[in-house]
This record gives C-alpha cells, structure tokens and sequence, in this order.
C-alpha cells in the first residue's frame, strides 16, 4: 500500500455544529471599560495541554480575527471593552500553585469594541507534570484600563490530570474545535524506558540490532516483531479503561492516556495507551510512525520498506494475546476498508484521523515528560 502524508487538522464536525448551534457564545455582554474572565475550555486548566503547546508555532483556528490580543494558544484570559481608541490596557492573572503572576501590556485600538486578552501565563511546568488527578485552584485577575486600576477578581477552577488528553472542546465564543494532534504530546520517544526495552529485546536475541529504517523489508518487520514480543513478555495486557469526567459534557471531550511509565508498571493499556507506547519505541529507532484514530478506537500505522514506499497499521489491543502478523493484518485490513474516510474533507468522517508524529513535532507539539520516569 502506498501511504500519503495526511496533514494534521483541527476543524468542526457535522455533529459538533449542531452542538455549536445549540450553544450560546459564552462571551460577556460588557459595557465600556468593563471586563470579565474567559476560558476557552471552561473553567479548567489542562496540563497536557498547556505543556504540549509551549512551542506550537502556529495559533487554533479560533483565534484568528484581530481583537485576540496576546497568546495565541491561551486558554486562560479576559474579555474587555475598550472605552476609547487607543486605550491602555495592564493585564495580570496568577494563581495559587500554578501560575506565576503574568503581565500583558498593550493597547485596545477602537473604542466600544470587545477584545479578549490573553497574557502568555508562566506556568509551573513541573508542579503541572504532577497532578494525577483533578484538584481546585483559586486564579487571581488584575486589570488596569486606561491606567486605571480595577477591583481584583478571583475565580475557581479545576486543573485536570496530565492524563487527560483534550480532543475536542468549545470555546468561549462558542466555536467547536477539533484537537486530535494532541495525542501526540503522549508519544515520548525520548522516555528513558524505551532503551530497557530494546535493551531486553537485544538480550532475549530476538534481534542483533535496531537500525530502524535502514534495514531490507524482512529485517525492519523482524525489529518491530522483537519489540512486539519484548513488551508481550512484560505482561503488557488491554485494558478498556477510558471514562473521564466529561463524557457527558457536549462542550469537551476528554481521553484519559496513560504515560509510558504507567503502562509498563501496571501493565494494562487501552488502545490509546498501547498505540501511543508502541508509536514512542518505533519512532525512536526511526519509523515514521502515525496515530490513527477511528470512531471509539485508535490503532498506529507506519511507513516502511527499502525506499519507505508501504505503509502497514498495527492494532495495538492485540498486543497481549496475538502475534504481530496478526495484529498487522487487523489494523491494515480496517485502515483499507476506511481508506476513503481518511481522505475524504467531509464533515461526516471527523472521527477518521492520521496523526503524523514527525508532522506534529515540526508543528511544536512536543512530548509531555513522564515525571514518575525515575521509579521505574
């Protein structure tokens, strides 16, 4: 099968328009020189997201016209209307743990128009790389207009787990956005863990080396088969566990993904936590390696061969209890069958995704850290 590079997109759903439709603009309807904190994705401050995005290069779709001010990619901010042209504008927003306090500075150019403003937050990356589980967070506003100084607001939020992949969210104009990429952020081809199991794959001489790519056909599916069988033997199991506290939410949706080190200690994984294990050992001896997404499931799929001109997919759920002959067979057989959906611009087929990890890379979105790396 020849494989074609799919770009990495985020965009709306037919499903998710209809939700848009039902959904009021959460922007507040301000007076002259009044303001009120915003949220993008409702009053949570989501770690993964916040660390995979440091370097995105470029901003969402939503966020493109001329009164967003500040950080592209913030999610955390205010709405305010200017009281004349050319109005000063002093932003500061910090939190209790998470935040350090952040200044925006800048200039509201028309008078009675609204802009949402939103400082680039300094964030407190490791404390952030710690939460395992939701906990509340008290954020603290400062605003001046006009060289004016309002009364502070505070607000309540929760930070989520590190675990918690957004992929789809409303924002607080209402927008629906599509965020698949950002599964990208849980394939860590740099995890520490990764030389033990090529290391352990070398021992057990299922192989003599890794080249990865450079090798003929026959030796690039015999490294892939050692590392199959190596994690085979660590006991790694599939593990349906996927409910999150927004499974009832129409406004975001939310996938819990385990880090590397947490599927190798507990030996359990689900589809995503398989696929994107298996995707950061394969893209680390240098298979240009892919998350695929179809509705409820993802499998990986990846470009191989001499000239890197086949492409084959792999069900990961199948990694416990089937050989990887057949778990190829499985995902390529459905990748064939889906082939068009892929392809296809339609709205219907949103769910249908290749998510490039060399694309996504060259994109910024980089690799959340696995803080619990050193206990294993």
């Amino acid at each position: 099968m020849t494989f074609n590079t799919y770009a990495i997109f985020a965009y709306a759903s037919e499903n998710e328009k209809n939700n848009q439709e039902e959904t009021q603009s959460r922007i507040p309807d301000l007076k002259a020189g009044k303001w009120e904190p915003i949220y993008s994705m409702g009053k949570n401050l989501f770690p993964s997201v916040v660390i995979s995005t440091i370097t995105l290069k470029n901003g969402g779709d939503w966020d493109t016209e001329s009164n967003h001010l500040g950080e592209n990619w913030g999610t955390i901010g205010i709405a305010v209307c200017s009281p004349k042209d050319n109005c000063s504008i002093n932003v500061e927003i910090s939190s209790d743990t998470f935040i350090k306090p952040t200044t925006f500075i800048g200039t509201l150019p028309k008078k009675g128009i609204t802009y949402f403003i939103f400082p680039d937050l300094k964030y407190e990356y490791e404390k952030l790389l710690m939460v395992s589980q939701k906990i509340p967070e008290d954020l603290t506003f400062k605003v001046s207009i006009d060289r004016k100084a309002d009364m502070d607001k505070t607000d309540h939020i929760q930070v989520r787990s590190i675990n918690e992949c957004v992929y789809y969210f409303v924002d607080y104009d209402g927008n629906s956005v599509d965020t698949p990429w950002f599964f990208a952020a849980y394939v860590n081809e740099n995890h520490p863990y990764i030389h033990r199991i090529l290391a352990d794959a070398l021992k057990a001489q299922r192989v003599s080396s890794f080249s990865g790519t450079l090798g003929n056909i026959e030796s690039q599916l015999e490294e892939i088969n050692a590392i199959w069988e190596t994690l085979k033997k660590k006991g790694i199991r599939y593990s349906n566990i996927t409910t999150t506290d927004d499974d009832e939410n129409p406004e975001l949706a939310t996938q819990y993904v385990r880090l590397i080190g947490q599927s190798i200690n507990y030996s359990q994984a689900n589809c995503v936590d398989g696929s994107v294990l298996l995707a950061s050992i394969l893209r680390k001896i240098g298979f240009n390696v892919s998350l695929i997404t179809v509705p409820g499931h993802m499998y990986i799929g990846l470009i191989f061969g001499t000239n890197e001109d086949s492409f084959i997919c792999i069900e990961t759920t199948m990694i416990g209890n089937y050989t990887l002959e057949e778990a190829i067979e499985e995902g390529t057989n459905d990748f064939t069958e889906n082939e068009s959906k892929f392809l296809s611009d339609s709205d219907e087929y949103y769910e249908y995704n290749i998510i490039n990890i060399m694309d996504a890379r060259a994109m910024g979105i980089i690799s959340i850290k696995d803080s619990l790396s050193h206990q294993l």
